[in-house]
């Protein structure tokens, strides 16, 4: 019951905060770009494809997991997404970069915190994946098993 809970407020947070993440990301799009290349990881014609490209992705996904439409693929590149984004994150910190996150629009600079953020959002999406695909094996809408724990 309680992975349950923990399925339904994540899957929900988690596509409301992408959502939100996208819409922010849109309002302003050159300074989303700019933060972008801040990171100082990509040429600046890719800077522009991914800065258009990336707030639709984010607002698309957060759609789909709120509906719960797909819930696999859409939890699996979710949890690829945000992997992908602590790692960008973590390079960029470990090679002193001053960048912005870009997370929820500019002035959110890169630290152990949004880092420490980003990795349990992404511990999160791990855990609705994972709980996703065990669903779908199962065939059936209960929760699906988990591991028994021996106690000692």
């Amino acid at each position: 019951m309680i992975w349950r809970v923990v399925h339904w407020v994540g899957r929900l947070g988690l596509g409301a905060l992408f959502l939100y993440a996208g819409y922010t990301k849109l309002r302003s799009p050159f300074l989303f770009e700019m933060a972008v290349d801040g990171y100082q990881l990509l040429p600046a014609g890719t800077v522009i494809v991914v800065a258009r490209v990336l707030p639709w992705l984010e607002v698309v996904l957060g759609l789909w997991l709120l509906a719960g439409w797909k819930l696999r693929y859409s939890a699996t590149f979710m949890a690829s997404l945000l992997g992908f984004f602590v790692v960008v994150m973590g390079v960029t910190y470990a090679r002193g970069i001053e960048a912005d996150c870009g997370c929820f629009g500019l002035g959110e600079p890169i630290t152990p915190v949004t880092l420490t953020r980003d990795s349990l959002l992404f511990a999160l999406a791990v855990f609705l994946a994972i709980y996703a695909w065990r669903r779908e094996a199962t065939g059936s809408t209960a929760a699906p098993p988990l591991p028994e724990r021996s106690v000692s």
